[in-house]
């Protein structure tokens, strides 16, 4: 009896130090993958930046918590120049400059993992959130011919009924008009693959594409249309660049509490 309970013993505590050793080669691999992300986006109506941050649920999953500004566009936009060469560039008929800012949770599963060095991971991910609308009236530089042939230059917003092409000669200041600014909250859900292709341990480079459905509680404003939308559908492809964050120190922070169990029980 005494000797199978010294050789369960004895195989307990080598399992324990197998396990152990073990534990020191997968955590850098659990924990190594917290990490902070920034992104330059281009979408179907539109361009932008976000910013992610991801926590780490287990091996194959995070947690992702992203914000991302964009600027939105309608379909019917065209760049027009006035005859004067110092004039800015405009789009007839545009009525407010509209940027996006969404806040939004979601999961990111890894598919297929970096084997070596050089090789690409492939996750999924979703993520749901709100957003706001920002809705700027734009101002142009319009210019009237008066009866006796003097020219009149007033800077207004633009009106269907009153202006034509050719009295617009650009538009105003960026930030004109911005006491008048408008909000429509709405909310939005994204999907899609990230592929990461870094070099690095401690770098991340990636290649993002997937799809975002917006919906506003009204329809954005954008031209002097009727076909101004509240629910958009857009596809998307952004560069997505950051760092590992803290995994190191969690990892090393964890072994010593084992080595100290360890020397406990030895």
């Amino acid at each position: 009896m005494k000797h199978k309970l010294s050789l369960f013993l004895v195989g307990f505590f080598t399992i324990n130090i197998l396990y152990s050793q073990q534990v020191s080669e997968d955590l850098p691999k659990i924990f190594y993958k917290n990490e902070k992300t920034v992104s330059i986006n281009l979408l179907t109506n539109g361009f932008g930046l976000g910013y992610r941050y991801g926590n780490r649920i287990n091996y194959y999953e995070k947690r992702i918590f992203d914000v991302e500004l964009s600027a939105i566009k309608h379909p019917k936009e065209v760049k027009s120049k006035a005859l004067s060469s110092s004039s800015k560039s405009f789009v007839f008929g545009k009525k407010n400059s509209v940027f996006d800012l969404r806040f939004g949770y979601g999961k990111q599963n890894q598919l297929n993992s970096k084997k070596e060095r050089g090789s690409v991971a492939i996750r999924y991910f979703y993520s749901l959130g709100g957003d706001v609308a920002f809705l700027k009236p734009i101002y142009y530089d319009i210019t009237y011919v008066l009866p006796d042939g003097t020219l009149l230059k007033e800077q207004e917003k633009f009106n269907a009924e009153i202006h034509k092409s050719s009295d617009v000669d650009g538009r105003t200041s960026f930030f004109k008009g911005f006491s008048e600014m408008q909000f429509v909250p709405g909310a939005f859900i994204k999907g899609g693959f990230n592929f990461e292709f870094s070099q690095s341990e401690t770098f991340i480079h990636a290649i993002e594409a997937g799809i975002i459905f917006q919906a506003y509680i009204s329809k954005l404003d954008i031209m002097a249309i009727d076909n101004n939308q509240r629910f958009l559908f857009n596809i998307y492809a952004c560069y997505r660049f950051g760092k590992i964050i803290n995994a190191q120190k969690i990892s090393e922070s964890y072994l010593k509490k084992r080595k100290r169990r360890q020397r406990f029980f030895l």
